[in-house]
């Protein structure tokens, strides 16, 4: 009984002391055992990062990490090791609690870091649309309804290695349109925040894999129209929306600036451009933060 009340003592005093060492800016933490460096900061609600976790003593491994409570794949780069994290959407500013766990000649132990998130207000935007992209009949619903469940389904396993290699593209070449997190009004009434940026691309436009990945799903959605949505490893997926038409199937390899198919206007639009997404363990991020971070 001893011996497992001074283990866990141990434990918690490790804990509090990596708390107490926690610092603002890239490098977040210099505790005694690991180092935590933030590709990008700061960190508000809809965004993401690349996390650089540096054993300080020789023959340290990590064998997890756990971000908000969520289990997170973690990627061994020689010495180091890094994982991505994000904010969702509707999260408050505030911290979040990175945990590492690490094993040494027979020692385990836990480090905890806290990640401050900020606050981030996202303006609003009003569209108009025909009605009856707006106000659903009971067999329309049951399509829109279908359609979330689907793309919700396919952006949720998380493979545990990634499949992009090197730095993320634009899939066209166009300016941002309408940008991510608008407050979104469909014909005065409100309506979820933008999930992803709108790019400007004319009909027919080339539409190009952001990077290297497989295609886990093809659909033809009620609001969204033709709809690709592709696996690249460690939770994240990226989502193209309103294609005019689609060149790619389930379960097809891409690599990075293949051709998914041409921009359109199919489903609720109000006139010809891409709906780029992402997707992180589920939450809908910022997909311009993927040109920052990599």
């Amino acid at each position: 009984m001893y011996r497992n009340l001074k283990s866990s003592c141990g434990r918690i005093l490790l804990i509090i002391l990596t708390f107490s060492l926690v610092s603002t800016g890239t490098c977040l933490g210099k505790s005694r055992i690991i180092e935590v460096h933030l590709e990008s900061t700061p960190l508000f609600p809809g965004t993401f990062t690349k996390v650089t976790l540096v054993p300080r003593l020789e023959g340290v491994n990590l064998v997890g990490a756990w971000f908000d409570g969520r289990e997170i794949p973690l990627v061994r780069d020689g010495g180091a090791y890094w994982c991505l994290i994000g904010i969702g959407l509707g999260e408050r500013p505030g911290k979040k609690i990175l945990s590492m766990r690490w094993e040494r000649r027979g020692e385990r132990g836990v480090e905890v870091t806290a990640i401050p998130v900020k606050k981030k207000e996202y303006p609003k935007e009003f569209l108009r649309v025909s009605k009856k992209m707006v106000e659903f009949s009971k067999k329309q619903l049951e399509r829109v309804l279908a359609d979330q469940k689907a793309i919700r389904e396919a952006v949720k396993p998380v493979t545990k290695r990634p499949l992009f290699q090197g730095g993320f593209i634009k899939p066209v070449p166009g300016a941002v349109k309408s940008q991510f997190g608008l407050r979104r009004f469909f014909n005065n009434k409100p309506r979820s925040p933008h999930s992803g940026v709108d790019l400007k691309a004319p009909m027919d436009t080339p539409v190009l894999s952001c990077n290297s990945g497989r295609v886990v799903l093809v659909r033809d959605c009620y609001l969204s129209g033709k709809t690709v949505v592709i696996d690249h490893g460690l939770g994240l997926y990226s989502i193209y929306a309103h294609l005019n038409k689609v060149f790619v199937r389930e379960g097809q390899f891409l690599k990075k600036g293949e051709r998914i198919g041409l921009s359109g206007m199919s489903g609720r639009a109000t006139g010809p451009h891409l709906h780029w997404g992402v997707s992180l363990y589920g939450m809908r991020l910022d997909p311009l933060a993927l040109l920052k971070v990599f």
